[in-house]
């Protein structure tokens, strides 16, 4: 008996791999006439099979792959320019250093065929200072193994410099109609994949009133479904991770029919919700967010729609089915929240105001999606690059530092 070895990748003979693939990333100038400074990040995520593939471009824009298993692909993009690249792509911009991202879903890779690819379009990202740190949403489990989303909550940061008055910052929740993994509604005037604007089927003003309200460089809010003390009183799921007691805003519903109590916690201001339940909670499978920066007459302004009739289910009444149509300029940060990986036909986002996505994946697992720290020494800064497949990590311990 003779024992033969060879180098080759465990548990995946070569012969199920695609031929090297190769694609050119170029934004405006950059990857043509002049080189980046840094290589751009490329990840390929087959959908299929769950495995991720990480790829460096070289200074031109160049990105070689080799070792790439059949699969249906999502194709992220990531990368920074310095404010002299910045300035030589946008010379009315000022020249400040920005991120790029780009994203492209459905690619189809097979072992025989042409599996040449198309580079995606790059976005410059515009830095917001008002972000999304981390969104809980999937909901937890009760000690008697039942389950329990009245626990949801979303931070908010600020990831600047400087003080920003936040009176003028809404919270919304886009629609999230159709079935489970189903493509949404394409609305009209709209391109599938290039949205230029959020369907939002409820919108909050975060602070009351018109009052400036100032977050510090390196602040947190917490915006609560129910400021109610979780896990710590047997009244509400003493298996869930937070504690939100602690909040600084509750999304609480003032109807004389809400039996829900309303907990020192300051509520929000309820702008748009015509068909508003007694929580305000997002789907367990996830549901995209937005933060929106605007004044009273702006989101005055914006149109009421109605989703597609193919979307509507005749057993709701008609005022189920609006949504408030919110153009992309007025957007701070946006998270497109999907149900898993493998369904990145669900986005409802444009790569514009979210190249990626973000997900826990599972359902009442007490987990959240909270985004990457770039640097603790000092003020705390958080990673915004525009792409929440890398900007955010799924995260054990809701609301730990």
């Amino acid at each position: 008996m003779v024992l033969l070895t060879c180098c080759r990748r465990d548990y995946e003979p070569y012969s199920q791999f695609i031929g090297p693939l190769q694609v050119h990333l170029t934004y405006g100038v950059m990857g043509s006439e002049h080189p980046y400074t840094s290589p751009l990040h490329l990840t390929m995520v087959n959908n299929t099979e769950q495995f991720t593939y990480h790829f460096g471009s070289d200074l031109w824009g160049n990105v070689e792959m080799n070792g790439l298993t059949p699969g249906l692909y999502t194709m992220n993009v990531s990368g920074k320019l310095t404010a002299e690249e910045v300035a030589l792509v946008q010379p009315e911009s000022g020249g400040k250093e920005a991120s790029l991202a780009g994203f492209t879903a459905g690619i189809t890779l097979r072992l025989d065929g042409d599996n040449s690819l198309n580079a995606p379009e790059l976005f410059l990202v515009a830095a917001n200072p008002i972000i999304f740190k981390e969104l809980y949403y999937a909901g937890s489990k009760t000690p008697s193994g039942g389950s329990y989303r009245n626990d949801n909550f979303y931070s908010v940061f600020n990831n600047s410099d400087e003080p920003v008055d936040i009176s003028d910052l809404y919270i919304g929740m886009c629609e999230n109609f159709g079935g489970l993994g189903e493509t949404g509604p394409l609305w009209p005037g709209e391109e599938t994949g290039n949205y230029r604007n959020a369907y939002l089927k409820n919108i909050w003003k975060v602070t009351k009133g018109d009052a400036p309200v100032y977050m510090a460089p390196g602040q947190t809010i917490v915006i609560a479904t129910m400021a109610a003390p979780h896990n710590q009183d047997a009244a509400y799921n003493p298996a869930s991770p937070v504690d939100l007691s602690i909040a600084d805003y509750e999304a609480y519903i003032p109807d004389p029919e809400n039996t829900y109590p309303n907990f020192d916690t300051p509520d929000m201001e309820l702008t748009f919700w015509p068909d508003y339940a007694y929580l305000w909670r997002s789907g367990v499978f996830g549901q995209g967010m937005v933060l929106i920066r605007a004044s009273r007459e702006e989101v005055a302004a914006f149109e009421t729609v109605t989703l597609p009739e193919t979307f509507q289910d005749p057993s709701e009444n008609e005022e189920y089915w609006l949504c408030k149509k919110v153009p992309y300029k007025f957007i701070s940060d946006a998270v497109d929240v999907i149900q898993n990986p493998t369904v990145t036909n669900t986005k409802r986002f444009a790569p514009s105001i979210d190249a990626g996505f973000a997900s826990v994946g599972e359902i009442y697992t007490g987990k959240s999606v909270k985004r990457k720290r770039l640097s603790s020494s000092g003020r705390e800064i958080l990673q915004d690059t525009n792409n929440s497949t890398e900007d955010f990590e799924i995260n054990g311990h809701p609301l730990s530092e």
